[in-house]
C-alpha cells in the first residue's frame, strides 16, 4: 500500500499538538526543543499568546528571552539565572533582530546544553529564521528537533536570496523588463549574475536546498521535502554541475522511494556508474536509499565510502549500524552505533539503534539503558516506550506502556500488554477492558482473544473461553502460536468435561509444535511470550534449496485461506517492480541462487509480495529449474494461497530430477490438499512422497495414516 503524502504539520492543529507535547514533557520531566514557525508577525504574536495561556493554565511558567541587538547573546545567562527549570518553558523570540552573524550556529551549540539539563525550549521562528537555523544545524539534529508550523508556504522565496547573492539588485531590473510583457522572471534570469560572477559560490550555497529537503524528510513532511528538492533539481539543470545534480537527484529519489515511487531510484543507479559522489552527505543519502530498497550490501558499501571521506560523521555510523542490524550482524551493529554516540553523544536515533541491537543480542538491561538515553533526547518516540514495556518487569513496563499510549492511543499491542500486567496481578476486569480496547483497534490481533479466554477459563466460563480460543487460532499465522493456543483449548475442553475434543486439540497442537517444553512453560500466562522469535543467528539468509532433507511434513501456514483468488491477483507497482528495475542491475543478480536467497529472506520477514516477485524473477532466469517453482509455491502456502500453490508444486515435481526433491514437493502438496479439505488427494500425495523418499517413509506414513484415520473417523 502506498504511504501517500503526509499531511503538513499546519493541517493538524499545531497549537494543540505543541501544548500537549510540552505538557507531557513537563509531566515526565523530559527536555524538549520545538521549532515553532509562523507566517507573519501578527500570526506569530497570536500563537505565542495562545500557547502561553494554555501552558500557564497547566501550571507552567513562561520566560521570554530575546537576543540582544548589540551583538551580545546572553540566552544561557538568562536561563541559568532561572532556578525553576522543571516548571519553566523558555520562549526564545525575535532571533532575526540579532546583530550577531553567528546567532543560529550558536543556538545549535546550545542544543546539547538544553538536552543535558532537561530544559524545555520553544524557538519562535519566521521562515527566514528557520532556513538560517537549518543551514547551521548538524544533520543528526534533524531527527530530533520537532517542527511545528503555523505557516503553509514552502519558504522557497526566502531561500533564493541566500543562494543568489546578486538576487536583490538583479531582480528589480529583471522585474521591470518583464513587467512590459507581463511575465514572471525565470529562475535562470534570477541566477544569471551569480552564474557569471560566482558560480562556485552559487553551487555551494545551493546545497541549502538539499539540506532543507532532507530536514523536512526527517520530519516526515514529504510534500514539503519534495518542494525544496524539486527546486534543487531545477537549479541543478541551470548551473550544470554534475555533483550538485547527483546530490539533488539522490535526495529526491530517497524521498520518492519512501513514498514507493521508484523511477528516480533507477535513474540514480545509472548515474552512480558514471559519476562518483565526492561528499559524505551524498553517500549517506545514497546508502539510505539503498537500505530502503533492501540493497543491504550496496548500502554498507555506500556508508563505508561516506566514512572514508568523513570518518567522524555520526549519520554514517548510525546508518551503518541500522544496516548491520537488518543484516543480522549484531556485533558489528553494536560497534557502529557505539561510534555514532561517541561522536555525537546526544544523537537520539543512534542510542535507539544501539538499544535495538542490544535487545537483538538478548541483553535487555543494556537495551533499556540505551532506550532511556534516546528518550531523554526525544521523549516523543512511542515505539521505544512500547519496547521498554515489552522487555521490562511489570512496574517499569506499566509506566512505559502508559507513556506510549499517552503519545499514541492507537497501539493495540500496548493495550494488550497492559492487559497482561493486570492479568498477572489478578485484576481481571481491568485486564479484560484493555484486551477489548486492543481488539477494537485491531480485530485480526490474536493475543487479546486468547488472553481473555485464559481469564474466562480461570473463572470457569468455559463456553466463552472456547469461542475466544477458536477465534484466536483462526487469526494466528504462526504454527507455534497456534500450538500453544490449541494446548490451552485442550485444557479448557478437559476442564469442561469434553475429553474427546480435548484429545483432538492436543493432537493437533502436537503436530504443529516445534518445542513442547516452551508450550508447557507458557500454558498459564498471557501472550505474546518474551522468549519467542528469531535469534540473531537465524536471521541469516539461507536458500530453501540448500537443505532439502529438513523435515518436510509441515510448514508454517495460516489456518484459513482468506480471499485466495483476490490475493493471487494483486500485483502492485511498488517494491515488486523495484526488484526488477533496481536489484536486477546488481552484479550477483544474474544467478538464480541470488533470487532464491532473497525470496527466502523475504518469506522469513513475512514480506510475501517481495518474495513472490523474487521467485518469479528466478523462474524467468531459468524456467527449467524446479526450485523457484517450489519456493514460490511455499511462499503462497505460507501466505494462505493454497489453490495458487497447487500448480506450482506440480510444476516443480515435473522439473526435479532427484526423487527426494520430488518427494519434498509431493509432501507439501499433501499439506496443501489437506488444508483445502481434499483428503483423498492429500493421501495420494503423501503416498507418492513416501515411495520416492524411503528415508522419510516413517514420517510420511504417520502423516498419511493420521489423515486417513481422521477422515474415516468422521
Amino acid at each position: 500500500m502506498s504511504k501517500g503524502h503526509a499531511s503538513p504539520a499546519s493541517e493538524i492543529r499545531p497549537l494543540d499538538k505543541l501544548s500537549k507535547e510540552l505538557g507531557l514533557a513537563a509531566r515526565w520531566k523530559m527536555p524538549a526543543i520545538f521549532l515553532a514557525v509562523y507566517e507573519n508577525p501578527l500570526d506569530g504574536a497570536k500563537a505565542v499568546a495562545d500557547l502561553e495561556a494554555r501552558l500557564t493554565w497547566q501550571g507552567q511558567s513562561i520566560t521570554h528571552i530575546t537576543p540582544d541587538v548589540d551583538g551580545k547573546n546572553n540566552m544561557i545567562d538568562e536561563i541559568t539565572r532561572n532556578n525553576h527549570w522543571d516548571q519553566t518553558v523558555f520562549f526564545i523570540m525575535h532571533l532575526g533582530r540579532s546583530t550577531d552573524e553567528n546567532i543560529y550556529a550558536m543556538l545549535n551549540t546550545h542544543s546539547d546544553f538544553f538536552i543535558n539539563n532537561h530544559i524545555r525550549v520553544v524557538y519562535w521562528l519566521t521562515k527566514p529564521d528557520l532556513i538560517a537555523y537549518v543551514q547551521d544545524s548538524p544533520d543528526y539534529w534533524f531527527f530530533q528537533h520537532k517542527l511545528i508550523e503555523f505557516s503553509s508556504t514552502s519558504g522557497w522565496e526566502h531561500v533564493l536570496p541566500r543562494i543568489a547573492t546578486h538576487f536583490s539588485k538583479n531582480s528589480s531590473g529583471i522585474e521591470e523588463s518583464q513587467a512590459i510583457v507581463g511575465e514572471e522572471p525565470s529562475l535562470t534570469q534570477l541566477l544569471s549574475a551569480d552564474i557569471r560572477d560566482d558560480l562556485e559560490g552559487l553551487i555551494k550555497r545551493s546545497y541549502l536546498l538539499i539540506k532543507l529537503g532532507i530536514f523536512y524528510f526527517r520530519q516526515k513532511d514529504y510534500p514539503r521535502a519534495l518542494q525544496f528538492l524539486a527546486k534543487a533539481l531545477e537549479v541543478a539543470e541551470i548551473i550544470e554541475d554534475e555533483q550538485f545534480r547527483l546530490a539533488s537527484q539522490t535526495a529526491f529519489a530517497l524521498v520518492q522511494t519512501e513514498l514507493e515511487n521508484y523511477d528516480d531510484a533507477v535513474l540514480i543507479q545509472k548515474k552512480i556508474a558514471a559519476i562518483i559522489p565526492e561528499t559524505s552527505d551524498i553517500w549517506n543519502n545514497l546508502a539510505s536509499l539503498y537500505s530502503t530498497l533492501f540493497m543491504l550490501d550496496e548500502s554498507i558499501t555506500a556508508y563505508k565510502t561516506a566514512l572514508s571521506i568523513s570518518h567522524g560523521n555520526p549519520i554514517s555510523w548510525q546508518g551503518l549500524g541500522e544496516v548491520y542490524l537488518h543484516h543480522g550482524q549484531i556485533k558489528r551493529s553494536i560497534e557502529a552505533f557505539q561510534k555514532a554516540v561517541r561522536v555525537a553523544p546526544n544523537f537520539g536515533y543512534a542510542w535507539k539503534g544501539l538499544g535495538k541491537a542490544y535487545s537483538a543480542a538478548g541483553d535487555n538491561p543494556k537495551a533499556v539503558e540505551c532506550y532511556e538515553k534516546s528518550l531523554e533526547i526525544d521523549f516523543r518516540q512511542a515505539d521505544i516506550w512500547f519496547e521498554i514495556g515489552s522487555i521490562t518487569e511489570d512496574d517499569m513496563a506499566q509506566s512505559a506502556l502508559q507513556r506510549a499510549l499517552g503519545l499514541d492511543q492507537n497501539q493495540a499491542n500496548a493495550w494488550n500488554l497492559l492487559g497482561n500486567i493486570y492479568y498477572r496481578s489478578e485484576k481481571f476486569n481491568k485486564a479484560i477492558k484493555f484486551y477489548y480496547k486492543a481488539i477494537q483497534l485491531k480485530k485480526d490481533f490474536g493475543w487479546p482473544y486468547a488472553n481473555m479466554a485464559l481469564i474466562y477459563t480461570r473463572q470457569k466460563k468455559y463456553k466463552n473461553a472456547i469461542l475466544l480460543y477458536i477465534k484466536s487460532i483462526d487469526i494466528f499465522p504462526d504454527d507455534q502460536e497456534k500450538a500453544n493456543i490449541l494446548c490451552k483449548l485442550g485444557n479448557t475442553y478437559r476442564d469442561s468435561g469434553k475429553y474427546g475434543n480435548a484429545v483432538s486439540a492436543y493432537r493437533e497442537a502436537g503436530n504443529l509444535s516445534k518445542n513442547g517444553n516452551l508450550l508447557d512453560k507458557n500454558l498459564l500466562i498471557p501472550g505474546p511470550f518474551r522468549d519467542w522469535g528469531l535469534t540473531p543467528a537465524e536471521t541469516d539468509i539461507t536458500p530453501q534449496e540448500s537443505n532439502p532433507d529438513s523435515n518436510p511434513v509441515e510448514v508454517p501456514e495460516p489456518s484459513t485461506p482468506v480471499q485466495i483468488v483476490a490475493a493471487a491477483q494483486i500485483r502492485k507497482v511498488n517494491k515488486n517492480a523495484l526488484l526488477r528495475k533496481v536489484l536486477k542491475k546488481n552484479k550477483k543478480a544474474g544467478k538464480v541462487d541470488y533470487w532464491l536467497d532473497l525470496g527466502t529472506f523475504y518469506v522469513r520477514k513475512r514480506m510475501y509480495e517481495l518474495a513472490e516477485d523474487a521467485f518469479l524473477i528466478a523462474i524467468e532466469l531459468d524456467p527449467n529449474n524446479g526450485w523457484p517453482y517450489y519456493n514460490l509455491a511455499l511462499a503462497n502456502t505460507v501466505n494462505g494461497l493454497y489453490r495458487d500453490a497447487v500448480p506450482l508444486y506440480e510444476k516443480s515435481i515435473r522439473l526435479f530430477d532427484q526423487g527426494k526433491d520430488k518427494a519434498l514437493s509431493w509432501n507439501q502438496l499433501g499439506n496443501v490438499y489437506r488444508r483445502l479439505n481434499e483428503p483423498s488427494l492429500a493421501v495420494a500425495a503423501f503416498e507418492n512422497a513416501r515411495v520416492l523418499d524411503p528415508q522419510k517413509s516413517p514420517i510420511l506414513s504417520r502423516a498419511r495414516l493420521s489423515l486417513m484415520s481422521n477422515c474415516y473417523a468422521k
